[in-house]
């Protein structure tokens, strides 16, 4: 029996994901461009989607495709009119980057509540000062975004005593993590927030969601923290708000433009942590991100369901995707 044949999308300049977990299994094909994606696409039903700021699919089309796995839990790259009528199966990695990223929210809320920056800047100085902290129990964060990382953030921000609000796309009682409210609720709960974690997916109706307008209704010392996407926020009014103290910090771990230039401000703020879009990325992330295409993989060659299938025409309407409009 023909081994199946699955196209590889990596960034340029990038290696390919360590596949020896399924050598033999299937003929990869790597692609880093649209034409080498266009040369590939013919005939092929797999795709292994390694990249998750590609544009590849929105500007080639999905072809032939049957299946896309992603190695990420976001899908923003496959929120196309085409890939969404054409019914193609998505399955997401899901159980790498979640609790990791929940990790990296809670370390950074922690250093912030700790002054750990000053303290690191003091030692280098050799200098004793002896300070006092805040605590992290009882503070307020407005988490919003109730997906895979939204969910596993609230319950671990919870444990640590933290007091979470959670905005979705609607208003509804969650059985595992109780009151959601909608985005109706936002303008309401911005002010009463000590802390904001965006978790958010990158759509035409999240993008600019923290504007100047709502920004302004933070109220003056609440510190920011971004996991969703760079564009989810006015990243100059931020700097703003930041440079006159009127927030008092902020995580920032995703950027409208990544890698973020050199010479952008947010690298010398001592208010301001700058992280290279890491917070999901465990030591051995990518072995795993292989396991769980593999998995599929040997199910999909037995006739068995794939796991971790996403619904990608819901999902559109629930973010307000721009895939239900003509491409």
């Amino acid at each position: 029996m023909a081994v199946p044949k699955v196209i590889v999308i990596v960034p340029p300049g990038s290696d390919a994901p360590p596949l020896a977990a399924v050598e033999g299994e299937a003929e990869f094909v790597v692609v880093r461009t649209a034409d080498e994606l266009r040369a590939a696409l013919p005939g092929v039903e797999i795709l292994f989607l390694n990249h998750y700021r590609s544009e590849l699919l929105r500007e080639v089309g999905p072809g032939d495709l049957r299946w896309i796995h992603t190695s990420s839990i976001g899908v923003d790259a496959l929120l196309t009119k085409e890939i969404i009528e054409n019914d193609v199966v998505v399955t997401v990695s899901r159980g790498v980057c979640e609790r990791p990223i929940a990790e990296w929210v809670l370390a950074v809320l922690l250093m912030f509540v700790k002054d750990l920056r000053r303290t690191l800047d003091l030692q280098r100085a050799a200098e004793w000062r002896h300070r006092e902290t805040e605590p992290l129990e009882g503070r307020r964060v407005l988490l919003l975004g109730l997906g895979l990382v939204g969910r596993e953030t609230a319950k671990l921000l919870r444990a640590a005593g933290m007091r979470v609000d959670i905005v979705a796309s609607s208003a509804r009682e969650d059985r595992e993590v109780g009151v959601v409210h909608g985005i109706a609720d936002l303008d309401r709960l911005l002010p009463t927030a000590d802390d904001l974690v965006l978790a958010l997916p990158l759509t035409d109706d999240t993008a600019g969601i923290l504007d100047a307008r709502r920004l302004g209704l933070l109220r003056r010392g609440a510190r920011l923290v971004n996991v969703g996407r760079g564009p989810l926020v006015d990243e100059a009014v931020l700097l703003e708000r930041l440079r006159d103290g009127y927030l008092d910090a902020a995580a920032l771990d995703v950027f409208a433009e990544e890698p973020l230039p050199p010479e952008h401000p947010f690298w010398t703020m001592e208010n301001v942590l700058v992280s290279p879009h890491m917070s999901g990325d465990l030591i051995g992330w990518r072995g795993r991100v292989v396991e769980r295409f593999a998995t599929n993989l040997r199910r999909r060659l037995a006739g068995e369901p794939l796991i971790d299938v996403v619904d990608l025409r819901q999902h559109a309407e629930n973010a307000g995707s721009p895939a239900t409009e003509p491409s």
